[in-house]
């Protein structure tokens, strides 16, 4: 991977205080801060949805209750239209496409690449992905489609099989909640399928499912033990083209859910927030560089 910061900066963000983070899979902790206000995270869990606006989503039961009991980020925005370029920006820091494109590949430093290179252990977990490193556009099977999975675009990603290996189907993610945190990795982005995700069926079903999946995450020693857990939607479906934080205009006003241990019920934070805020935040507490936009974005350390 091509070095994501020189070697000054480097020097630069430790002399600001990241914590200098060993590198070890599972369920190993951090006990330093990061110099954002982010704390250390033992593991970090991103959901994220398709096509809804903020007023609509906090309407879904389901939703509506993890917000009552968690945190909510009441002025997030997503960063473009269409769907792709937002999937990038999570986990990139750009945009790169500016469609929905199938085999638009970027050479670019990304979230997966850096995690492997500090030994920090991912997996991006696709619902409907027939198998692990599965590289294709669509699937038969599942509902599965390759625009909802931005890892699957970073050529660095694609010719290395041990990055490559990060790409797993959903179904093996619940036995590693199950265990006592090893095996989980500690950056973990969930896709749901096409219904689930509220593409293709009625936000209702992506309630439902969410419902059905996320108390497995909450049981788990890796999310109770220092974890975290993101909820958001790639884009507003209404026409909101809506930004912030220097991506004005942008794909709209979306909600985006902070699950947190040690977050007090019902907190609203009304900060402005967007994907790159999202991304800061992640890689801030994984002690990892930060890529791209999310450079100059805000950390969501309101909710700390």
């Amino acid at each position: 991977m091509r070095r994501i910061l020189p070697l000054l900066g480097l020097l630069l963000l430790a002399g600001c205080g990241r914590a200098a983070q060993s590198a070890a899979p599972g369920g190993i902790v951090p006990d330093v801060a990061t110099h954002s206000g982010i704390p250390a995270f033992s593991h970090v869990f991103v959901i994220v949805f398709e096509n809804l606006g903020y007023s609509e989503a906090t309407r879904l039961p389901y939703i509506a209750s993890l917000g009552a009991q968690y945190g909510i980020a009441a002025d997030y925005y997503s960063v473009v239209h269409p769907s792709l370029p937002n999937y990038l920006a999570l986990a990139s820091g750009g945009t790169w496409a500016t469609g929905d494109c199938n085999t638009c590949y970027v050479n670019a430093d990304n979230l997966a690449a850096e995690a492997a290179q500090a030994h920090v252990s991912w997996g991006a977990f696709q619902e409907g992905l027939p198998s692990a490193c599965f590289l294709g556009s669509s699937s038969s099977a599942g509902d599965y489609t390759g625009k909802h999975d931005p890892f699957r675009y970073f050529l660095d990603v694609r010719d290395s099989p041990s990055l490559c290996a990060g790409i797993q189907p959903l179904r093996a993610l619940p036995k590693d909640l199950a265990g006592n945190g090893a095996a989980v990795p500690r950056m973990v982005w969930i896709t749901p399928n096409k219904c689930h995700d509220m593409d293709d069926c009625a936000p209702q079903a992506g309630d439902a499912w969410l419902k059905s999946f996320v108390p497995q995450i909450l049981a788990s020693p890796a999310w109770k033990q220092g974890g975290a857990l993101f909820i958001t939607w790639d884009e507003n479906n209404k026409g909101d083209t809506g930004g912030c934080c220097g991506a004005d205009p942008g794909g709209g006003r979306v909600l985006t859910l902070v699950v947190a241990p040690g977050i007090a019920a019902g907190t609203k934070v009304t900060t402005p927030y967007n994907h790159y805020s999202l991304l800061a935040t992640v890689e801030d507490g994984l002690g990892l560089p930060l890529l791209g936009n999310a450079a100059h974005a805000t950390p969501m350390s309101a909710f700390w």
